[in-house]
């Protein structure tokens, strides 16, 4: 390449039109106005581009997301399932007509609602359970526990664990003595106790059967065989409680019975003695006539005497065992309308409070409001029960009373009768004594044989309908479900993983966005080609209009050269300014391609490098000494004729940028830069300024006031929308005019197939093009 000065010489010709080499027939393609911002669509296409384009995010978080789900899967403890079935049903009526205290709250509570959730709640009481750990010795099972911290295991660390081991049984007999290693072993024992009763609790699932009167006991442990044998015998041990549970009330009913039986026969074999020794004393064979008025309402007074020892007794019992069991399961309780009416709306508010605690706290308002109802509901209830307790604590208290007053009544009677005839009168009270006495005691015993047969003829309302089996495989872990969950939530993570880092990428992601955001026209796209990694492979693509006439980065060239030449309405633009927001967006190569595309016109074309920051033309055109340019020029250290360098393209000359001044924009700031660029522009047909990137530099909002136009390279995914912004708004306020922008580097692949679609376009002009074979 030889390089020369050359005169500025051509001030007297002709302006020719800016047109691209090999496309002086195509037809206008002029846009007059900017079109005004459209409403950004949802494009499906575009959701697919963001996935192709983040498909190494995705898949990494699809394999990072399916590794662990597989590690933690494979390296859980299989565990076991073991399934029993009990069957909770109200107690078959009695065989016997007595309906007694024990049988009556049978009737009434198993008959609620709430049995079912009652033997669910007493199955995983902790007194059941702690009998169920020792009755199974399930606190020395190994199977249960683990392996103990007293195991020596096998070798030579097992062999002086050994030694330990029996050294401390030596001295243990010492230490037990201790009142306060006594205290130790006490504490470490409960604690032990409640790590099991939580093992046991963690495992163990009661869930009722809807609709039937079934529970299942569901227990999970590795090892199947120990999981089938908790669930039996826990459904054996709570079936004993119960059992137990009504023996012990039927019992405690019956010694109190018992005792009044007792003290009833007392009392009955005292007044038959009294009653034949008083006959015998005193000869009395029947009653005077006279008497029988008094000894008919004597008579009437000891009846009612009768019926209210009767009573007393009765409610005497009820009383009693009000006291000892409290009242929640007495039948006048349980078959209370009120207080079942306020139990199921305290169950109601109950449901809805727990629904609304597990999204808001108690400081909620409403549940607030639920909790003050409750309490409301609670309070009203226990006041209801509270009334019929001492409902029948009153009757107790008032057939006391009455008792007392009848037996007043009696002896006043008695008394009366005395006065009249007190030998016939003391017989007939004897007598009546004796009646009355013998059928209280007559009603006890049979009240106490009701009860003897009611307890032996109990056959149970809690029954095993299938006992737990050894399940043959593991309940957990279930591999392909794990597996398969972390594929799907692998993918949706990954995918969501993509879009984040798409919405926080603020780039350039579509062509569009430049007429739709700034009001920047797009002059072209360029394809993207590979620079390679030496200079001279760079410099042949700075070169490629001329090298690859045919290449679609040159066809792109004279597309875009046809866009900037329609640009402005007027006439075409005679001096362009080429910048960039970033480095390396390629606008040293567009500047050369665009100029070389020119020459193809016979135009006269004068390419000047005006980045004096970081200068790469004078490469491109073989020039490896930069030591005079531009800035020799306008610093005045040398003339223009020899900064003008002449090409081996005949009708290209440029002008490198020179030594890197200190001041770069001062110097372009500079009237001579600007009376340069007048006088050039009379001399060359077209004038193309490589301007340095705006990345907020001066030099170009100074030059973009001295030319026609301004062209921004840009480059998809890699350009920011708010330095796009920033440059739109510093270049429009200083005067200058952006023409539009140059889309370079766009991809011919799968990913860019949307404004690419491969080479099939110029294969079907019958191109046929390949890089690096000129076809």
């Amino acid at each position: 390449m030889n390089n020369q000065t050359e005169p500025i010489d051509n001030a007297g010709e002709d302006r020719q039109t800016m047109v691209p080499a090999g496309d002086t027939h195509l037809p206008s393609t002029r846009v007059h106005e900017i079109m005004p911002p459209v409403e950004e669509e949802i494009n499906l296409r575009d959701y697919l581009d963001v996935i192709l384009r983040r498909r190494w995010v995705i898949i990494l978080t699809l394999l990072v997301t399916f590794s662990l789900v597989a590690v933690f899967t494979f390296s859980s403890t299989p565990l076991f399932l073991a399934q029993g079935t009990l069957k909770a049903s109200p107690r078959v009526a009695s065989i016997t007509s007595f309906k007694g205290i024990a049988q009556g709250m049978d009737e009434s509570f198993m008959q609620s609602k709430e049995f079912i959730a009652t033997q669910v709640k007493l199955l995983k009481n902790e007194g059941l359970l702690i009998k169920l750990i020792k009755k199974m010795d399930l606190q020395d099972n190994i199977l249960f526990v683990g392996k103990k911290d007293n195991d020596t295991g096998h070798g030579i660390l097992g062999g002086v664990k050994e030694a330990f081991a029996s050294l401390k049984n030596m001295i243990r007999p010492r230490l037990d003595s201790d009142p306060a290693n006594k205290m130790n072993r006490k504490v470490q024992e409960n604690i032990t106790l409640d790590n099991n009763l939580g093992k046991i609790k963690n495992s163990l699932t009661i869930t009722p059967v809807r609709g039937t009167q079934l529970i299942k006991i569901s227990f999970q442990s590795p090892h199947s065989g120990l999981a089938a044998d908790i669930v039996n015998n826990l459904m054996k041990e709570f079936i004993q409680v119960n059992a137990e549970q009504k023996l012990a009330a039927f019992h405690s009913s019956g010694v109190f019975l018992d005792k009044q039986v007792n003290a009833s026969k007392i009392k009955l074999e005292k007044s038959e003695q009294e009653l034949n020794g008083y006959a015998r004393r005193t000869g009395i064979i029947s009653l005077n006539s006279k008497l029988n008025l008094v000894m008919g309402q004597l008579e009437a007074v000891n009846d009612a005497l009768a019926q209210a020892v009767t009573a007393r007794i009765s409610k005497e019992s009820l009383y009693l065992q009000t006291k000892k069991n409290g009242g929640e399961n007495m039948p006048q309780v349980l078959n209370n309308p009120l207080l079942q009416n306020l139990k199921k709306q305290y169950s109601d508010l109950r449901s809805q409070y727990e629904v609304l605690s597990t999204v808001f706290k108690d400081q909620y308002p409403k549940v607030k409001k639920l909790k003050a109802q409750m309490k409301d509901l609670r309070n009203r209830y226990a006041q209801e029960q509270q009334l019929i307790l001492d409902s029948i604590r009153l009757a107790y208290e008032e057939a006391l009373e009455k008792e007392k007053r009848l037996t007043t009544k009696a002896e006043a009677q008695k008394k009366l009768a005395i006065e009249l005839n007190s030998r016939a009168t003391q017989y007939k009270i004897l007598r009546r004594e004796v009646a009355t006495n013998r059928e209280v005691y007559s009603s006890l015993l049979s009240r106490s044989k009701e009860i003897e047969a009611s307890a032996g003829s109990d056959n149970g309302n809690i029954m095993i309908v299938s006992m737990a089996r050894p399940p043959l495989y593991p309940y957990k872990p279930k591999v392909a479900r794990n597996l398969l969950l972390g594929i799907v939530l692998g993918s949706f993570a990954g995918v969501g993983l993509a879009f984040v880092l798409e919405y926080l990428d603020d780039t350039i992601k579509n062509p569009d966005e430049f007429p739709q955001r700034y009001h920047i026209p797009v002059l072209g796209l360029i394809p993207f080609k590979d620079a390679g990694k030496t200079d001279d492979e760079f410099d042949e693509i700075a070169l490629t209009f001329y090298n690859e006439p045919k290449a679609p980065l040159s066809e792109a060239i004279r597309t875009a050269m046809v866009a900037i030449n329609l640009s402005t309405a007027a006439t075409p633009p005679k001096t362009v300014l080429i910048t960039s927001v970033l480095p390396d967006a390629g606008k040293s190569t567009l500047a050369s391609n665009l100029s070389l595309s020119l020459l193809a016109s016979s135009a006269k074309v004068l390419l000047i490098d005006t980045d004096l920051r970081k200068p790469g033309l004078h490469k491109i055109f073989g020039q490896k000494d930069n030591s005079i340019g531009l800035s020799s020029f306008l610093a005045g250290t040398a003339d223009i004729d020899e900064v003008i360098m002449k090409t081996e393209f005949p009708n290209l000359f440029f002008i490198p940028s020179g030594p890197i001044p200190p001041s770069p924009a001062e110097l372009l700031a500079s009237s001579t830069m600007r009376a340069f660029i007048a006088a050039a522009a009379r001399e060359y047909d077209y004038l193309i300024l490589d301007a340095p990137p705006f990345h907020g530099f001066a030099e170009i909002l100074i030059l973009s006031n001295m030319v026609d136009g301004v062209i921004l390279t840009t480059q998809l995914n890699r350009t920011p929308r708010d330095g796009v912004e920033y440059f739109r708004k510093a270049v429009t306020n200083v005067g200058g005019r952006i023409l539009g922008t140059l889309v370079n580097k766009v991809p011919t692949g799968k990913t860019g197939s949307r404004y690419y679609g491969g080479y099939k376009y110029y294969k079907y002009y019958s191109y046929d093009y390949e890089y690096g074979r000129d076809a």
